[in-house]
């Protein structure tokens, strides 16, 4: 029997386009079309389309986003971050803001501990960690004068030097001589003097006679109450005149 006689042999060649055409279908790479109408003759097919069927778009395939089968060597991207040249000078600048700040408070602790009272040098301590010492304050020394006696005496041919500071004295002259020194002293010179001189700053002397005068210094003040000395003037603001 030939095969066009047989009629499973025309049913199979009619299902097998109906199997490729549903595969195709599914898959999405065509759009679905009826099996062909079999009229009988055996040589025409007819394709009827299925009213209100809409076509299917063709399938694409999703991009390729990382490995599809799961690759154990894959990795994602790595980002790389690039240094700015900018960001390279934050670092030192930092640094030495900090350092001038810190000196510059350093200086200023300085300057404020020396300019504090009473913290010119170490403080002693009791030993034991008691409380601090009080420093004694050192009392200012007056200058070491050899002063004469109360009224003394000065013979022809001695001398007699006072001096001091806002001292009174009171001397007798018998024809020795006067020295007066020091500072804002009051001296008085009681009988007849062969030489009174007088040095220093701001001394007032009284002679009652005197051969000779001299007066150096600043601002002192000699009187003579009788007689004509000779008199010697030098230094600033020293006035010797007659009383």
């Amino acid at each position: 029997m030939e095969p066009d006689g047989d009629p499973e042999a025309r049913i199979r060649d009619l299902e097998r386009p109906l199997a490729q055409q549903a595969d195709a279908s599914e898959l999405g790479t065509r759009p679905y079309r009826p099996a062909p109408s079999f009229d009988g003759s055996g040589a025409q097919y007819r394709h009827q389309d299925v009213p209100g069927y809409a076509q299917q778009p063709p399938w694409s395939a999703p991009p390729p986003s990382g490995p599809q089968w799961g690759s154990p060597y894959y990795s994602p991207p790595q980002h790389v971050v690039r240094k700015s040249p900018r960001l390279l000078w934050v670092v030192p600048l930092t640094v030495l803001g900090v350092v001038v700040v810190a000196m510059a408070a350093l200086f200023a602790v300085l300057v404020a501990r020396n300019a504090e009272p009473g913290t010119d040098g170490p403080v002693p301590t009791i030993a034991g960690g008691g409380g601090r010492l009080d420093t004694p304050v050192a009392e200012p020394r007056e200058p070491r004068t050899v002063e004469a006696d109360a009224d003394p005496t000065v013979a022809a041919g001695q001398s007699l030097s006072v001096s001091g500071i806002d001292e009174q004295r009171s001397v007798v002259c018998a024809g020795g001589a006067v020295s007066v020194s020091g500072m804002r002293n009051t001296v008085e010179i009681r009988g007849d003097c062969a030489v009174v001189t007088v040095s220093g700053f701001e001394n007032v002397v009284t002679v009652d006679f005197a051969q000779s005068i001299t007066a150096s210094g600043f601002d002192n003040r000699v009187t003579y109450l009788s007689g004509e000395p000779q008199i010697g003037n030098s230094g600033v603001g020293n006035v010797v005149e007659s009383g």
